[in-house]
């Protein structure tokens, strides 16, 4: 923390204050709350930079308690050229009543965690109960924080990772079985495999062509899809929406970025009523999630700036 001084002095959140604060049964509690209630948040807006070196992103959210608003840098040559992460980010909350601004925090530690936690609250109403075996795609900084938020929701015994890099994978591997004891985790020899025998697939990648087939998967199994967040980029093939009983994180997001539902639909493969509904529906019980314990359940997730919100409320008041 940099600074904890009460009223209404503005408060800092570094990376370590967030990851202390945000737990993830109390944030997936409190984005239930926030898709339930529902809050205002027009398209986020992404600026080409002249250069063409990077984007500039901003996402901005208000609900009558209080408001927030999302900057974000995509600079793709970072890592190689400057040794610092491809996406940074900040998010600023105002205070409902008066705009005041309230809390500056670190924005990359809170997209992990919400994204993670918005994924295991779709888990909470269309994986399985019993589901038991988790099959994580991808080995990347929200890798472990979507095996942390599911295995929060379901009684998640045994992981096994899968990367296009197998050292990667083993890597991860290893350090969750660390810092996860009670979990059985391994790294997979074969993609193919563990789809067909895993509970629930989470894929977080960033391929832009499918790495996940529908051919593979088994009745009853719930499919994360996290990692693409363009309409051209996409990790699942047809198949794995293909009879699904699908739903997006907000319908503005999926119809306009998600590129595994996008273009299926404009394959004809998928249609819009094929989409059974958002989490908001979820949350205020407005359209039941898993209705069968044989059903192939899709959960697509963009990302959205009412989680952003949620997630920095909880953190100004695990501060107070």
């Amino acid at each position: 923390m940099l600074d904890r001084t009460p009223g209404d002095f503005l408060q800092l959140f570094d990376s370590a204050d967030v990851a202390r604060a945000l737990d993830y049964p109390r944030l997936i509690e409190a984005l239930r709350s926030a898709f339930r209630d529902g809050a205002e948040a027009p398209p986020r807006q992404v600026l080409g930079l002249a250069d063409g070196g990077g984007h500039l992103v901003t996402m901005p959210i208000w609900r009558p308690a209080a408001g927030a608003v999302k900057i974000a840098t995509l600079f793709p040559a970072n890592p190689d050229r400057h040794g610092k992460p491809s996406v940074q980010s900040l998010v600023v909350l105002f205070d409902g009543a008066t705009g005041t601004p309230t809390a500056v925090a670190d924005g990359n530690e809170i997209t992990l965690r919400r994204t993670a936690a918005a994924s295991a609250l779709a888990a909470g109403y269309l994986a399985r109960p019993d589901a038991r075996s988790l099959l994580m795609i991808g080995a990347g900084a929200l890798a472990p924080h979507l095996i942390g938020g599911h295995a929060a929701v379901r009684p998640i015994r045994r992981v096994e990772v899968w990367a296009r890099s197998p050292d990667k994978a083993r890597a991860l591997a290893a350090a969750v079985a660390v810092e996860r004891p009670d979990l059985e985790v391994t790294a997979s020899d074969s993609l193919a495999v563990s789809a067909s025998r895993c509970d629930i697939i989470s894929c977080a990648t960033g391929a832009a062509a499918p790495i996940l087939q529908g051919a593979w998967l088994s009745p009853g199994v719930h499919v994360d899809l996290v990692g693409a967040f363009s309409p051209e980029t996409r990790e699942a093939d047809d198949d794995v929406v293909r009879g699904a009983r699908i739903f997006v994180d907000t319908w503005a997001g999926g119809l306009r970025e998600a590129g595994d539902l996008l273009i299926p639909i404009a394959a004809g493969v998928l249609a819009r009523a094929d989409i059974a509904g958002d989490l908001a529906d979820l949350c205020g019980a407005r359209v039941p999630g898993r209705t069968a314990a044989d059903q192939v359940t899709v959960f697509k997730s963009v990302g959205s700036a009412i989680e952003d919100l949620a997630a920095a409320q909880l953190l100004l008041e695990g501060a107070s």
